[in-house]
């Protein structure tokens, strides 16, 4: 079981201007959302920028120039069914993307934020666990300061692709209602970020889409064990 704040997939993609036809052909996948133009590329000479939001408001796609994100915000526990299906939304949302643009993508990403620990002080045995750990599937930490990235190579495709596993530790401020007043807490968090590098050689089409948000959500269960697992 997960404490996840927001779960989040990502795709790195050319830049798609907002449109009523592409809305429309997204509604299979995002039924109802609704369409907001953040910046608009046709008046001023910058990237596109704009998203669509879940009725509910809980979910919200984001294309910011050449960078797409489905982002969840859960704020509960959660199990690997529940990141499982995220992952199998985010497959049927950009291979959707895909599909009706013919676009490939450059980079792929899944990244669920995890809430550590409530009202505490900095986890000491953590951090005492954090930089004592050497490997990750026969790979060694590539950075490891305030974050550990291991660079896992994958079969994605048929193809060997080098993936990033990124641990980001830190604390940030919440608002809590106590006896009806708001108070500050805070919350450690590990925020994980599952993605391919940066390779000017990585185009992945549509079926690599597939089997990435396939195999991705064991992974990051793996990489969580690394560090919470008893």
């Amino acid at each position: 079981m997960y404490n996840v704040k927001t779960l989040r997939g990502t795709i790195f993609i050319a830049p798609i201007k907002y449109s009523k036809e592409f809305v429309a052909g997204l509604n299979s996948v995002l039924a109802d959302y609704m369409p907001v133009l953040v910046r608009d590329a046709n008046i001023l000479p910058v990237l596109p920028s704009w998203q669509m939001t879940s009725p509910d408001e809980s979910e919200v796609l984001l294309f910011n120039g050449d960078k797409i994100d489905l982002v969840k915000n859960v704020n509960s526990d959660v199990d690997d069914a529940f990141i499982a299906s995220f992952s199998e939304h985010c497959k049927a949302v950009f291979v959707k993307i895909m599909e009706l643009t013919g676009y490939v993508c450059s980079r792929i990403a899944l990244a669920p934020s995890v809430v550590i620990s409530e009202n505490a002080t900095r986890p000491d045995a953590l951090y005492e666990r954090l930089f004592g750990i050497k490997e990750f599937q026969n790979a060694r930490p590539d950075i490891s300061n305030v974050s550990q990235v291991f660079r896992v190579i994958k079969s994605i495709g048929g193809k060997d692709i080098k993936i990033n596993h990124v641990a980001n530790f830190h604390v940030e401020n919440d608002v809590v209602t106590v006896n009806g007043r708001n108070q500050l807490r805070e919350r450690y968090l590990c925020d994980f970020d599952i993605n391919s590098m940066v390779d000017p050689n990585y185009r992945f089409g549509v079926e690599d889409v597939k089997e990435f948000f396939t195999v991705i959500p064991a992974s990051f269960k793996d990489y969580f064990n690394l560090y919470f697992a008893d």
